[in-house]
């Protein structure tokens, strides 16, 4: 996630944004989707702004690739992007003006959305910071904490790539550091202090992204006393801190670095007005094979519901709503409306859908996680609510935008039903998709666990007991842990 800079018309836009009405200028803006092998880009950027953003996203993935850790998990579908050209309709369907961007993802379709500047500058740098994120996720499977994962999203997006392929990352915007870094009040040590998430109740935030960008950029260029790189340690650091490591434990432990001086380090570091960049060359395309679309009244609002799902869900009923009004039984909309319902309207919503068309597979799947809610629930008795939610999910289970999906549930529900061995074949494709997930971490250790795999399971408990930002569930892991035993 990134912020935006300034706070004052931040909050005049986030009340304008309370009113379902503003997003009327928003949805009757002209939006397109351009697709590509690796994007589906909807946008309301004119058409040479929009492609020309598709090509410098295209060359992005290629240059970033050789500069982040781990190999691509699973194939993917392609990430969908929704670029909005202002900033201030970002901040109505978002419902809030702190953040020019996010990243939501998912077993199925990932989603990144973004928006310029406050000043409508930055629309491309805001969004390779969320790619960044995005990237993160489906190639490593060490978890990173915040600090330093919003640090490197924001440090990678400062590359850059001429038409000759040559690749230069790690530039130095000046002005900006000798504005915000290291405020005197700000502690280096709360701030490496943070797993899960920068909590704007606590952190002035946009000196917190700051400060993180700087102490990334540092520890991706600056040598040691000894006249070694920190960057050839960076890897192993980042592994202690995965296997439970605090961040000041694990940089003192592995870099020689203590944070009670880094504040001191990281002033005399930037003060040098000429400090080094890498650079390396990538291989451009000839051409960029592309589709682009323009979409009509009901998607528009069916990609703005998605976005406005994750923060504004009033926004979001609405656009569903008014797509249900124009066609009812658009089975997305039906489905994604379930998803922001609870009780009665929810099984209504998944209803028709189901009645729709059976075999689709997101109706099938949802139709499933239904039917295993109101059993855990007792609503329903869970000796006829599971064999149907197992063939639900199984009727899924080879769609190529769903399936991993529809394993999940299947690995979860073998669980409950005491058949760990096919638990833990669904559960590993799910895993394979997204290895940082600490919730299907902790189903894979209860497979593992009841396969009598005790040191994989204990691996992957370890990795829910450290990285689930829910305490509950890090309690849980803990308790899994302890019902283990000692290692052999």
């Amino acid at each position: 996630m990134i912020l935006r800079s300034t706070t004052r018309l931040g909050a005049a836009i986030a009340a304008v944004a309370a009113s379902v009405f503003v997003c009327a200028d928003v949805e009757d803006r002209d939006w397109c989707i351009t697709y590509t092998e690796h994007f589906e880009v909807v946008s309301d950027l004119p058409r040479a702004q929009a492609l020309d953003l598709v090509a410098h996203l295209d060359r992005f993935r290629s240059a970033a690739g050789a500069l982040l850790p781990g190999e691509p998990s699973s194939p993917a579908p392609p990430l969908k992007l929704v670029a909005f050209a202002r900033a201030q309709d970002f901040a109505t369907v978002f419902n809030g003006a702190h953040v020019a961007g996010f990243t939501r993802p998912s077993l199925d379709q990932s989603l990144l959305a973004s928006g310029p500047g406050l000043d409508g500058k930055h629309l491309n740098r805001n969004i390779f910071h969320e790619y960044v994120h995005f990237l993160l996720r489906s190639r490593a499977a060490l978890n990173l904490p915040i600090w330093y994962e919003e640090g490197f999203a924001s440090y990678l997006a400062t590359l850059g790539v001429d038409p000759t392929g040559l690749v230069t990352v790690g530039r130095v915007p000046y002005t900006y550091l000798r504005s915000v870094l290291v405020p005197p009040g700000l502690s280096i040590a709360d701030v490496v202090g943070e797993r899960f998430e920068l909590d704007p109740e606590r952190h002035d935030l946009s000196e917190v992204y700051g400060l993180a960008w700087a102490i990334v950029r540092f520890l991706h260029h600056a040598e040691d006393p000894s006249g070694g790189r920190y960057a050839t340690k960076l890897g192993a650091m980042l592994a202690a801190i995965d296997n439970g490591a605090s961040s000041s434990r694990a940089m003192e432990s592995v870099l020689g670095l203590e944070v009670s001086t880094l504040k001191a380090r990281l002033r005399r570091y930037f003060e040098n007005h000429e400090l080094p960049v890498y650079q390396f060359r990538t291989e451009l395309r000839d051409r960029l094979s592309f589709r682009r679309d323009c979409l009509g009244a009901v998607d528009t609002r069916y990609h703005l519901a998605d976005v406005a799902s994750f923060h504004h869900p009033q926004l979001a009923t609405a656009l569903y709503d008014d797509i249900l009004r124009r066609e009812p039984n658009h089975i997305e909309a039906l489905i994604a409306l379930s998803r922001i319902n609870t009780g009665s309207r929810a099984s209504r919503l998944v209803r028709r859908a189901y009645d729709i068309d059976p075999n689709h597979p997101a109706a099938a799947i949802r139709m499933a996680e239904l039917k295993v809610f109101d059993c855990q629930g007792g609503r329903t008795p869970c000796g006829d609510a599971l064999p149907e939610a197992i063939a639900l999910y199984t009727r899924a289970l080879n769609s190529d935008s769903h399936g991993v999906a529809a394993a999940y549930g299947l690995g979860i529900i073998s669980l409950y039903v005491q058949r760990p061995a096919d638990a833990l074949e669904y559960l590993l494709a799910a895993h394979a998709r997204a290895p940082w997930s600490p919730q299907i971490n902790f189903y894979l250790g209860e497979a593992y666990g009841r396969t009598g795999v005790k040191e994989r399971a204990r691996m992957h408990f370890r990795k829910t007991a450290y990285w689930h930002p829910d305490e509950s569930w890090r309690k849980r892991a803990t308790a899994a842990l302890a019902k283990l035993g000692p290692p052999d």
